[in-house]
């Protein structure tokens, strides 16, 4: 059977070429789609963990029901004890006090909304790796009146490192507070919803800014495993409250609705249009197995009226199938990985593109990457081999279902 299947796909090699080239084709849209998806996906998922929400948080249980307001009055009181009561979880590798908060900054006349942090410097850079986004200046220091202010910040309100800012806010009684803080640093994390809209700040002086004493606005918290987030978070919600009673309530990142819909959306468009591309390439192999078969009437009734069995039969059009379908898939392995290769070390800019568009608060990068997985691209081979198979099943059938005299009539 192996030697007519290899035979019937050189009888005519321009239809085999081009249903080959199809599959191929498919077979590279298919790895370079997800591997650059995937790619997106992980890089707005590591910055959302890192930059906002971490693996899990700890929030004062009213702070959560009025989350988008910042609330900082529904704070975490003596925040390093609730810190060691996480650190006792063996599945948390971090736990650190952050201070978030909303300020009007206004620098020769010009204002902006944005968002203040009080971070612990040393452990921030584990955790967003603030030291290594720099472009200008050093990373702030604890007990100094510092900040770290975005690059497109720092643009549009006129400033440069060096300058100091005079920061007016509300504390947490509602009094009106200020501080000067000088600018000896500009990041630059490349994500547009980071760099526009804001600054850190030593989590001690962003304390003293808002009147917080020794409380902090939530526990920032990463796990060994994404995973377990939810697991995670209940155990440690348990030990909280049996020293501070419905106080603290913990919130793994798969409670965030808005990034596990968007991260859900994604995959499951990139599922459907995977299917699709690879659905629309095998209708290729469908159509050259019909003509295949029609062409080859008295042939396969030749074939069956020696004595070859209608599995048999069947089998030579499968093989056909797999054979191109292997070839092909593999050929657009190569081209996929190339491309995803590529994608991985060097990405597509959108810094243009997202300038022009404005605002966004999406934690998307600039430049798009892809991931170079040996995953993907055996997962794009194999389905490219499976889909050419199946696509095979309705011309092999109407193959084993001719009859050999009408067959042998046939012109």
């Amino acid at each position: 059977m192996f030697k007519i299947a290899l035979r019937n796909i050189f009888r005519n090699k321009r239809r085999s070429v081009l249903t080959g080239l199809s599959i191929a084709v498919a077979v590279m849209i298919a790895i370079y789609l997800w591997s650059l998806i995937s790619g997106v996906m992980d890089d707005m998922f590591d910055n959302m963990i890192r930059l906002n929400i971490g693996h899990v948080r700890i929030l004062n249980s009213e702070y959560v029901k009025r989350e988008r307001m910042l609330p900082l009055e529904a704070n975490i009181q003596d925040y390093t004890a609730v810190e060691k009561i996480a650190e006792t979880n063996p599945n948390v590798t971090l736990a650190v006090g952050r201070i978030k908060f909303g300020v009007l900054l206004e620098h020769e006349g010009k204002n902006k909304p944005v968002f203040g942090t009080g971070i612990v410097p040393q452990t921030e850079s584990q955790i967003s790796h603030l030291d290594q986004k720099l472009v200008e200046g050093r990373l702030i220091k604890p007990g100094q009146e510092e900040m770290n202010i975005g690059v497109n910040l720092a643009r549009d309100l006129g400033l440069k490192l060096g300058d100091t800012l005079t920061v007016v806010t509300q504390t947490a009684y509602g009094s009106i507070s200020a501080m000067n803080l000088k600018i000896v640093g500009i990041f630059r994390f490349g994500v547009q919803s980071v760099d526009n809209t804001t600054f850190f700040l030593p989590l001690d002086k962003a304390q003293q800014l808002l009147d917080l004493n020794d409380a902090v606005t939530e526990i920032f918290i990463l796990v060994k495993d994404k995973n377990m987030a939810p697991a995670v978070a209940k155990e440690i919600k348990t030990s909280l409250d049996q020293v501070y009673p419905g106080q603290y309530t913990t919130k793994a990142w798969q409670e965030q609705e808005l990034l596990y819909f968007y991260m859900t959306l994604a995959k499951n468009v990139y599922a459907g249009i995977y299917f699709l591309v690879l659905f629309l390439a095998s209708f290729t192999i469908l159509n050259t197995m019909f003509m295949s078969v029609l062409e080859r009437t008295k042939e396969i009734g030749m074939m069956k009226s020696l004595g070859m069995k209608d599995r048999q039969v069947m089998g030579v059009i499968l093989l056909e199938a797999l054979l191109i379908g292997t070839i092909a898939s593999f050929i657009g392995a190569i081209w996929g990985s190339g491309i995803a290769y590529y994608l991985a070390v060097v990405g597509i800019d959108f810094t243009a593109t997202f300038e022009q568009m404005g605002q966004m608060n999406f934690p998307l990068s600039y430049v798009y990457r892809a991931i170079f997985s040996w995953g993907i691209i055996f997962f794009g081979f194999c389905m490219g081999i499976l889909f050419s198979v199946v696509a095979a099943i309705p011309p092999a059938l109407r193959a084993a279902q001719l009859e050999p005299t009408e067959a042998l009539r046939e012109i």
